[in-house]
């Protein structure tokens, strides 16, 4: 699949999810995971910048419990720029998360 650096989701952070709880477990938190992300998607496109940091703070961590690094990535900036007030790059940045959210469903679901 390439270089470490270029997978969607991290090996290990899955392996580890899996060595807590086994499959049934990770299945779970997958599921829960793509039920939840639709709703938080929409509220980074929201005018309230605490609903908007929020929504942006728990993707990141929703990812990054997957070894989403890019998706985390994104909505970590997300998350600054809101905490600073500022939602002028909120639209580019949901667009990207959007984007990268649905390549990681893809691999979650895969």
């Amino acid at each position: 699949m390439g270089s470490q650096e270029n997978r969607i989701l991290d090996p290990a952070a899955l392996e580890g999810l899996r060595e807590m709880g086994g499959d049934a477990f990770v299945a779970d938190l997958v599921e829960t995971f793509l039920a939840d992300a639709p709703p938080l998607l929409d509220a980074l496109r929201g005018t309230d910048v605490e609903e908007v940091r929020r929504a942006a703070h728990t993707l990141k961590s929703n990812g990054a419990t997957f070894g989403a690094k890019r998706l985390s990535e994104l909505c970590r900036e997300l998350e600054e720029h809101a905490k600073r007030g500022d939602l002028s790059a909120a639209p580019e940045l949901a667009s990207r998360i959007e984007a990268e959210y649905a390549i990681v469903a893809n691999e979650l679901r895969g």
